[in-house]
C-alpha cells in the first residue's frame, strides 16, 4: 500500500512538472507558429487563430508551422493571428519579435 502511494505521488509530480515546464508566449510580441509549438502546448489555440481569422485561413501543417501570431497575453497566453509567411517564418531571437 505504501508503494503504491509513492508511485502515484511520483507519477502526480511527474506530470505536474511537465506542465510546468510550458512557457506561455509573451505579451506584445509577434511569434511564429512553430516557436509557439515549441514554446508550450499552443497548437490548439494555433487551430482557433487560423479559424477565427478573417478570412479563415487552412489549418494544415505549413500553415501552423509558418504563419505569424500577435501574444495577446493574459494568463493562457492568448493569440491572433497576423498572416501566413509564404517565405517562411523566421526567428527573431529571445526577447524579440519573429517575422516573414
Amino acid at each position: 500500500m505504501v508503494a503504491i502511494s509513492r508511485a502515484v505521488i511520483l507519477l502526480g509530480t511527474a506530470a505536474l512538472s511537465g506542465i510546468a515546464m510550458a512557457d506561455n508566449c509573451k505579451t506584445g510580441l509577434f511569434y511564429c507558429g512553430k516557436g509557439l509549438l515549441n514554446k508550450g502546448n499552443y497548437y490548439t489555440q494555433i487551430v482557433d487563430a487560423l479559424n477565427g481569422a478573417t478570412p479563415p485561413q487552412p489549418t494544415d501543417t505549413t500553415h501552423v508551422r509558418e504563419s505569424l501570431f500577435y501574444c495577446v497575453g493574459g494568463p493562457n497566453g492568448d493569440i491572433t493571428f497576423q498572416t501566413f509567411c509564404s517565405g517562411g517564418c523566421k526567428d527573431g531571437g529571445s526577447g524579440k519579435s519573429d517575422h516573414c
